[in-house]
C-alpha cells in the first residue's frame, strides 16, 4: 500500500481574516461574478491554491481600482470560461491580502458539466477559429468606436447627473471589454493546448511551439520602434542632454532652452497621440496614462540614449522568422508522413488564430487602456466633489469604492469622506510597503491546475508546482526554456513595473514576471529570468522577438537571486546558475 505524502500548505497566517479597507461594505452590484466573488482572504481559503499576481498588481490596489479588478480577473475570466465552454474551469477569482492581489482557479469537477461544456466548446470554437481575422476585427472595431465616443465627451461641461450617467456607461463598457478579452483568450488558449497535445503525442519538443508562431508585428513592438526613433531624433536635433532631467517638468523646462527643443517635444506629442493611451499597470485607477504624464516614455528614451547603436528591429525580425521556418521544417521532417497532415492543419490553425501575436496585440486595445474612460470621468467627478467641499483633494477620489462615488454623485454616499480617506490612505501605505514580505504563493499547493490561461500564461505547470513543493532556493534554478542562447551577466532584481528605470544596458533582468509595460527594457537587457510564466507569457514572447536568452517559471528566482549577483542563463536548457 502506497502512502500519499502530506499536502504542501503555505499558511495564510495574518493575511486571513484580517479585515480590509476601513468602512468597506461590499455591495452585490459592485461584485460581479458568475462562479464566485472577489473577497479578502478568509481562513477557509487555505484549502485552495493562490498565486500572487505581482505581474499586474505589484503595489496593491486602491479602493477605486477594486471595481476594475472585479470586472477584469473575477467577472471577465468567469464570463469568458462560461461563454467559450472551457470544460475543466469556470474561470478565476481574486483574493486580497492587505491590498495585494492573489489569483486562484474556479475548478469544475462534475463530469456531466465537463462533458456538456466540451460539446458547447466545439460548436462555439469551430466557426470563430475558421475566420479568426473577421472575428477579432469585429471586436476591434467595437472597442475603437467606444473609445472614440468616450474620448469625445466634454467632461468639463457635465453636471453631476450627466457624469453619473456617463460613468455608468464607461463601467458597462469596461466590463464588456474584459468579457471580450477573456472570451478570445480562452478560445485561443484552448486551441493552443490542442496543438500542444498533438505535439506531445508526436514526440516533438513542446518548447518549440511558441517559436513556430513567432515573428508577427504587434502594437507594442511598434511602440518600441517609435521610442527608439525619438531617441535618435534627440541626438539629431541636439537635445539629448535636455532629456537627462529626472522629471517631466524638468525635461520640458530644459527643452525650452534648446533651439530644437520645442520641435522634439512636438514629435513626442505626435507619438503619444497614437501610442500614449496606455498606463503602466492593468486595472489601476490612480496611474496616469503616458499621454497624461509621459514619465515612462521619457525614462525609456533616456535609457535608450545610452546605446548609440540603437536596436535593429528589422534584423531581429528576420532572425526570428528564419529560426521559425527552420524549426518548423525540422519538426515536419521528424514525423511520419501519415502524421504530417494533422501537424500542418493544427499549426495552420494556430498561425491564423495566433495566441503568441494576439497576447501582445490585445493589450494595446484592452488591458492598458480600457479603464481610461472611467479614470477620466472619475477625475472630473472628483473636481466637482472638491469644489463642493466633499473631498479635500482630487486624488482623494482614488480612496472611494466605485459604489460610493456613484452614490456621492446622486446625493448619497459616505457622510464622513474627510475622515475616511486619510484612514484608507494609511491602510494602503502600510500594506503597500509590505509588498516584498508577502509570499508568491499561499494555500495548498496542488500537482497541477486545469485552467489553460493559468498554465500557459502564468506558467503554473506541474514542474512549477514541484519547484514550490521542494522549496528549492539553490544556486541552480530550472524553468521553461523561453528563448535560446547562453549569457553571463549581472542580475538586476526588479519587483514592479514602475521601477524598470533601474534597469541598465547589459543587465540580466530578474523579476516575478513581465507584462507589456516592461517591453522597452528588452532592448537593453542581455537576458531575463522570472518566477512565473509559461509558453505564452509576455516575457517569453518578447525575449524571442528581441533575441535574448530567457528562462521563465523558475518559481524562486526573485527569492534566490539578488541585484549584483553574477548569473548564467541557458535559454536552450531552461537553467539559471548563480555564479557569485
Amino acid at each position: 500500500m502506497t502512502t500519499q505524502p502530506p499536502p504542501t500548505v503555505i499558511p495564510l497566517g495574518e493575511y486571513a481574516d484580517n479585515g480590509f479597507y476601513p468602512g468597506y461594505e461590499p455591495r452585490l452590484e459592485t461584485r460581479p461574478f458568475l462562479a464566485e466573488p472577489l473577497a479578502p482572504f478568509s481562513r477557509a481559503d487555505e484549502d485552495r491554491f493562490w498565486m500572487r499576481d505581482s505581474q499586474h498588481f505589484a503595489e496593491g490596489i486602491t479602493p477605486a481600482s477594486m471595481g476594475l479588478l472585479e470586472d477584469a480577473q473575477t467577472w471577465g475570466t468567469q464570463y469568458g470560461a462560461e461563454i467559450v465552454g472551457i470544460p475543466p474551469t469556470a474561470g478565476m477569482v481574486n483574493r486580497i491580502a492587505g491590498v495585494h492581489v492573489y489569483l486562484g482557479q474556479c475548478p469544475i469537477t462534475s463530469l456531466w458539466q465537463m462533458g456538456a461544456r466540451a460539446e458547447r466548446f466545439g460548436a462555439f470554437a469551430a466557426p470563430r477559429l475558421a475566420d479568426f481575422e473577421g472575428y477579432w476585427s469585429g471586436y476591434r472595431a467595437e472597442l475603437e468606436a467606444a473609445y472614440a465616443h468616450f474620448d469625445g465627451l466634454d467632461v468639463d461641461a457635465m453636471s453631476r447627473e450627466e457624469l453619473h450617467a456617463a460613468l455608468l456607461d464607461a463601467i458597462a463598457f469596461h466590463r464588456r471589454g474584459w468579457g471580450v478579452h477573456f472570451e478570445v483568450m480562452y478560445l485561443l488558449a484552448a486551441n493552443y493546448v490542442a496543438l500542444f497535445q498533438l505535439v506531445t503525442d508526436l514526440g516533438l519538443e513542446t518548447g518549440q511551439i511558441p517559436k513556430w508562431l513567432a515573428g508577427e508585428e504587434t502594437a507594442y513592438l511598434q511602440t518600441d520602434e517609435g521610442l527608439w526613433r525619438l531617441a535618435g531624433r534627440a541626438r539629431e536635433l541636439g537635445v539629448a542632454d535636455a532629456l537627462a532631467a529626472p522629471t517631466v517638468e524638468g525635461v520640458r523646462a530644459a527643452l525650452e532652452q534648446e533651439p530644437n527643443g520645442p520641435a522634439w517635444w512636438a514629435e513626442l506629442e505626435a507619438f503619444l497621440a497614437v501610442w500614449g493611451q496606455r498606463t503602466d499597470e492593468t486595472a489601476t485607477m490612480d496611474r496616469p496614462s503616458w499621454a497624461e504624464h509621459p514619465a515612462t516614455p521619457l525614462g525609456t528614451i533616456r535609457e535608450f540614449l545610452t546605446r548609440p547603436e540603437g536596436h535593429d528591429f528589422a534584423a531581429a525580425r528576420r532572425e526570428v522568422l528564419a529560426e521559425r521556418d527552420r524549426l518548423v521544417d525540422e519538426a515536419r521532417a521528424a514525423i511520419a508522413d501519415d502524421d504530417r497532415a494533422r501537424f500542418d492543419e493544427a499549426l495552420a490553425s494556430n498561425r491564423a488564430a495566433n495566441f503568441v501575436w494576439w497576447n501582445e496585440e490585445h493589450n494595446f486595445l484592452i488591458d492598458r487602456r480600457i479603464h481610461l474612460p472611467i479614470r477620466r470621468l472619475t477625475l472630473a467627478a472628483a473636481d466637482r466633489l472638491v469644489a463642493d467641499g466633499v473631498l479635500d483633494a482630487r486624488e482623494d477620489v482614488f480612496f472611494l469604492f466605485r459604489h460610493e462615488l456613484l452614490d456621492l454623485l446622486t446625493g448619497g454616499g459616505p457622510a464622513d469622506c474627510r475622515s475616511l480617506v486619510p484612514a484608507r490612505r494609511d491602510y494602503y501605505d502600510h500594506w503597500s510597503a509590505r509588498g516584498n514580505e508577502l509570499p508568491p504563493v499561499m494555500g495548498t499547493v496542488p500537482d497541477a491546475v486545469n485552467d489553460p490561461i493559468m498554465t500557459e500564461l502564468f506558467g503554473l505547470t506541474p514542474d512549477y508546482f514541484a519547484t514550490i513543493k521542494g522549496q528549492r532556493a539553490t544556486a541552480t534554478l530550472s524553468g521553461f526554456a523561453a528563448a535560446r542562447g547562453t549569457i553571463v551577466g549581472t542580475a538586476r532584481v526588479v519587483r514592479a513595473a514602475q521601477d524598470i528605470d533601474q534597469v541598465r544596458d547589459g543587465d540580466i533582468l530578474v523579476c516575478g514576471g513581465t507584462t507589456t509595460e516592461w517591453t522597452p527594457v528588452f532592448g537593453l537587457v542581455a537576458g531575463c529570468v522570472t518566477d512565473t510564466g509559461g509558453t505564452l507569457c509576455h516575457t517569453a514572447i518578447i525575449a524571442r522577438e528581441y533575441g535574448i536568452p530567457c528562462v521563465v517559471g523558475t518559481g524562486v528566482a526573485t527569492s534566490t537571486i539578488t541585484t549584483g549577483d553574477r548569473v548564467r542563463i541557458d535559454g536552450d536548457r531552461g537553467v539559471v546558475e548563480v555564479l557569485a
